[in-house]
């Protein structure tokens, strides 16, 4: 009898402990005193210590959290992509208009700006330069005036350089008369130039800036800085006539205000083909030599004769034979 008054002491103490829930604890009690021993038998229990703290949900809810939070991005995305794919040609997106942030994006994606013209390849700005100046590409057509020294003719211009003068870009062109006569000199046309964005603008054009050569061509010519501050175009233009065949160097220098021939130098003389007896010819050729910039140079001649020419630089700033003499080549 006492070890049953014991059992129900101890169970009374689980049950004050929390070991036994309350129905628990009188389903045991009954089958101690003799009563419900057909009920089922008490199951097993895990005994919880009363002052340890239950599993936290913290993780879990801050899982589910982040799951909604992408969610939710995702689905603004899909809205966003509806809106704009759903425009209409009054810029309405269905019942919603395009939101400010959007337009200033799509106001972003324009074609790229055309590059400045002094950032383009020398060849392409060439091209543009010729363009500008003569209305077309590659080659260009033109009257030369009636009242020119040769009566002129339909020149036909072709790209030949572009300078960068001190004062701004310059095309130099080269001018060619188809069948033109013997005394029919070729042109070289001088261009300056305006760089305005991605294109050239003309700011003055002189299609005969040089008249020099025969048949209609203008024979050799570059641009030379050895003669001056300024660009020069150096031409040597020749010819035959009645068996005298004769070469010319002229200087023009292209000054801020327009070009300007600043010398005529008789270069070559040859009357081989004047005379019966070739033996007799007189042949001279001429070198320049000694050229100090803005000052001075000198012509040193050969052949059938040599002496040389000293050229310095006179009022005007045109080149001209020291102390007014005259030189000694002949000329045809």
């Amino acid at each position: 009898m006492s070890s049953r008054y014991d059992e129900l002491e101890r169970l009374q103490r689980l049950r004050e402990s929390g070991a036994l829930s309350e129905e628990e604890f009188q389903v045991e009690k009954r089958r101690l005193l003799g009563h419900g021993e057909s009920e089922a038998p008490v199951r097993e229990q895990t005994v919880i210590i009363a002052d340890e703290a239950p599993p936290s949900r913290l993780p879990l809810y801050l899982i589910l959290g982040g799951i909604a939070l992408i969610v939710a991005v995702v689905a603004g995305l899909l809205v966003g992509r509806f809106v704009r794919g759903n425009t209409d040609t009054n810029g309405m997106a269905g019942n919603f208009a395009v939101a400010e942030e959007d337009q200033a994006e799509e106001n972003l994606i324009q074609p790229p700006a055309a590059p400045e013209i002094g950032t383009l390849p020398p060849q392409e700005q060439l091209a543009k330069a010729f363009e500008a100046a003569f209305g077309r590409a590659g080659s260009a057509t033109v009257n030369a005036p009636a009242d020119s020294a040769d009566g002129g003719g339909a020149v036909t211009y072709r790209p030949g350089r572009l300078i960068q003068a001190p004062f701004g870009p310059v095309l130099v062109s080269e001018g060619e008369i188809k069948d033109a006569a013997h005394v029919s000199g070729g042109r070289i046309a001088v261009t300056y130039l305006r760089a305005e964005g991605d294109h050239f603008a003309v700011a003055r054009n002189f299609p005969e800036a040089v008249v020099t050569g025969s048949f209609g061509h203008a024979g050799k010519w570059s641009v030379s800085p050895r003669f001056s501050d300024w660009p020069v175009i150096a031409a040597e233009g020749g010819g035959t006539w009645q068996g005298y065949t004769c070469s010319v160097l002229t200087l023009t220098e292209l000054r801020p205000a327009g070009p300007a021939e600043i010398a005529n130098i008789p270069l070559s003389y040859d009357d081989g083909g004047a005379r019966e007896d070739e033996s007799e010819a007189t042949r001279i050729e001429g070198k320049l030599i000694n050229i100090v910039k803005g000052e001075s140079f000198d012509v040193v001649y050969s052949g059938s004769q040599a002496f040389s020419d000293h050229y310095v630089r006179a009022g005007g700033g045109a080149y001209a034979l020291a102390d007014g003499g005259k030189s000694r080549m002949p000329t045809c």
